[in-house]
């Protein structure tokens, strides 16, 4: 059993007045991303927060210039997937991003989950050939992408645990839940310093 890649699939708004640098749109794209990278879905928190991350060209600006600042063609994401992909492209037109098992598919497509996904100990695995290349070119196997993830699990858990001990406080013991409660708090407390930018 696999789950989805993303947490929730990206959408690039379609009203962005035009800008004179790509790097003016970071605000409208970390929104748009949901301040996660569109390929691999890890917070920017991990990596310093929205100073931290980058703005990838999907078509790279390298071969495409008139398409550097078309916010269509932007792609919030962290640093590691944006050095992996690099201007790596199929071929010499920008909207064929991938020939039969070499190229990628862009994470705000409906078919991104078609060629990638995670497993259930939270690595990321490719489910086609094509994820296979994508796979590869952005280093989706590093162990710091299965610990993000797991950490993000275990704090929505904790969270869950926490409101559920509050609520049958009567039926537990008063000190039980007093030490959930610390160790909750204890754990958010050390993951913050990940979360500040």
């Amino acid at each position: 059993m696999y789950y989805p890649l993303q947490s929730s699939r990206p959408q690039r708004r379609t009203t962005v007045q035009q800008r004179a640098r790509y790097s003016l749109y970071k605000p409208e794209l970390r929104e748009d991303f949901v301040s996660k990278c569109g390929y691999c879905d890890t917070p920017d928190y991990y990596s310093g927060g929205k100073r931290g991350f980058h703005i990838d060209h999907f078509a790279p600006k390298s071969k495409f210039e008139q398409l550097k600042n078309e916010y269509t063609n932007l792609v919030y994401c962290c640093p590691i997937c944006n050095i992996g992909k690099s201007d790596d492209w199929p071929g010499d037109n920008p909207s064929m991003s991938f020939m039969g098992d070499i190229g990628y598919i862009d994470p705000c497509s409906e078919n991104y989950a078609d060629h990638l996904a995670r497993s259930p100990d939270g690595t990321i695995v490719a489910l086609t050939p094509l994820g296979g290349y994508i796979h590869k070119r952005l280093k989706l196997s590093l162990r710091r992408r299965q610990i993000c993830w797991l950490m993000e699990r275990m704090e929505e858990q904790m969270t869950q645990l926490a409101r559920l001990a509050k609520d049958k406080q009567s039926e537990l013991g008063s000190e039980e839940v007093q030490t959930l409660c610390e160790l909750t708090l204890e754990y958010f407390k050390y993951a913050g310093f990940l979360k500040r930018e």
